[in-house]
């Protein structure tokens, strides 16, 4: 496993990303292998950066991985870390833990050991049904729940014994769960749970798992209020990321957060000039990700531009297109207010199509910490 690593560096990888994540699990609830290795099979790869000094670690940290965890990766291996857990987001259950993340690795970053947290600029919500409970499987009620027939799982959803260990589970929450128990965070057609749950005379809890399954919920989460938000995406030891790129595709959809940075924390709310924002898009990463020759507009640099409407830029609402395989769905967002990108100095969009071309003009990024 470490020569993989070292020959992946060795051909130009960006650096190594693994996972403690108690959320990442795979077929019927099995972890996934990295959320259960032992500290030092991690430390022994990450170790391959520092041997060939170049590359950043990304981490899904959890509960596990704590600031004090990854100061240590980075004080031994000299190389850039990045935190990513729903742990370092404004909850408006515990409103105050993500800002001390953030300050415990404002610390570190002035002993010298650059640590640093992916801070999501637009809420995160959840699209799911009780047929793919995904979001509540961190919760040992759904132990029975990720390993049952898609066909018994109703059966199992109406029974007093899981609904009181799930009642459990909510009272004596772990941490680095995503749903705490808050159910006026969670919405069905755009009603909160307990409004309707109030109209129907039933619990909350009683209410949502009383549904037909394929019933469409929505939790939104993390990172729901703005005067929570602010300080963390001001803050020097963030940067503006968090995009999912696609892996949960049938759920939701942060592609274009720089769009939504563009329109709601620069535009609409102020928190950041125009320049500012900009710079906390574009140079801020490519600076803290080690990416040479990209992020500024000078001569030397690649030609990598973005034309926007500052009074317009934004992104659409979500969208459902049944375009993959098989029928499935998959959840979208357009662009507004973008009039060209260019990739090398060559536009690939217009604003409204892509420019088709025999060749593209991008290529494989191979060159980091030049």
């Amino acid at each position: 496993m470490r020569s993989l690593v070292r020959e992946a560096m060795q051909a130009g990888a960006a650096g190594f990303a693994s996972s403690f994540s108690p959320n990442h699990s795979g077929w019927e609830g099995k972890p996934m292998p990295s959320t259960i290795a032992e500290d030092a099979e991690l430390r022994s790869l990450v170790a391959e950066l520092g041997r060939c000094r170049r590359g950043i670690f990304v981490m899904a940290t959890g509960p596990r991985g704590t600031t004090e965890f990854m100061e240590s990766i980075a004080a031994d291996t000299g190389r850039p870390v990045f935190m990513v857990t729903v742990l370092t987001m404004h909850n408006q259950a515990h409103p105050g833990r993500g800002l001390q993340y953030y300050e415990r690795c404002a610390q570190a970053i002035a002993r010298g050991n650059e640590v640093y947290i992916h801070t999501s600029c637009q809420p995160l919500s959840f699209d799911f049904t009780l047929n793919e409970p995904y979001l509540l499987y961190s919760h040992d009620a759904f132990d029975s729940i990720r390993t049952a027939d898609p066909s018994a799982r109703e059966a199992v959803y109406r029974t007093e014994s899981f609904r009181k260990r799930f009642r459990e589970n909510l009272k004596n929450p772990k941490e680095g769960i995503l749903f705490y128990g808050d159910w006026s965070q969670m919405e069905r057609d755009g009603v909160p749970v307990p409004q309707l749950a109030k109209r129907a005379g039933k619990d909350p809890l009683d209410y949502v798992f009383d549904l037909p399954l394929e019933t469409q919920l929505v939790a939104k989460l993390f990172q729901n209020d703005d005067a929570g938000v602010a300080p963390l995406l001001r803050h020097p030891a963030g940067v503006v990321a968090l995009s999912d790129a696609g892996a949960h595709l049938i759920y939701f959809c942060d592609a274009g957060f720089g769009l939504h940075f563009l329109a709601h924390w620069v535009r609409e709310t102020g928190t950041f000039t125009l320049q500012e924002g900009v710079r906390r898009l574009t140079s801020d990463p490519a600076r803290k990700y080690r990416i040479p020759g990209r992020g500024t507009i000078a001569p030397g640099q690649w030609a990598d531009l973005v034309l926007f409407d500052s009074k317009t830029v934004g992104m659409s609402g979500l969208e459902r297109h049944a375009d993959l395989p098989g029928g499935g769905t998959r959840m979208m967002r357009r662009p507004r207010g973008v009039h060209g990108v260019w990739v090398n100095g060559l536009q690939v969009f217009d604003g409204v199509k892509y420019v088709e071309r025999q060749c593209g003009p991008g290529h494989v990024l191979r060159s980091f910490d030049a």
